[in-house]
């Protein structure tokens, strides 16, 4: 098992909840009732909060103690740039909080939402390709 399967099976199941959210975003539907695509952001913020949790409290901080320099700074980047982007992204799920809202602007929605999957699927990509590769050659802990 290494070290990080547990962040990459929690990589899968936002995924998996983002292309479901995708598979929803047909304005003409979302215009007559927006509760299923509110549901799935529901269901997805609430894994995404608790990856981000164990990201920050577990994963960053040993990485970016790490005594290989390069490890350490990339681990510095990511964290850096998730604390920018987290707001983004519950920002979006604040504003879409109601189906109401997403049934008043389906147009806006969809536009909105591809932005979040798509910056999702890049993060994940590059978490997987690059942090977690390296956290998986490291010596040391189990996560």
């Amino acid at each position: 098992m290494s070290r990080t399967e547990r962040f990459r099976q929690q990589h899968n199941e936002l995924m998996a909840l983002a292309t479901e959210l995708q598979g929803l975003l047909h304005p003409t539907a979302l215009a007559q009732d927006g509760s299923a695509a509110r549901s799935c952001i529901s269901k997805l913020m609430g894994k995404l909060t608790l990856h981000l949790g164990t990201e920050d409290k577990v994963l960053y901080p040993e990485l970016m103690a790490h005594k290989d320099a390069t490890v350490a700074a990339m681990a510095k980047r990511f964290a850096n740039e998730m604390a920018s982007t987290a707001p983004v992204v519950v920002g979006y799920s604040q504003k879409w909080g109601t189906a109401t809202a997403i049934k008043q602007d389906p147009a806006g929605f969809v536009k909105e939402s591809k932005t979040i999957i798509a910056a999702l699927a890049d993060r994940i990509k590059r978490e997987n390709n690059e942090l977690y590769a390296a956290a998986d050659r490291c010596d040391g802990g189990v996560f």
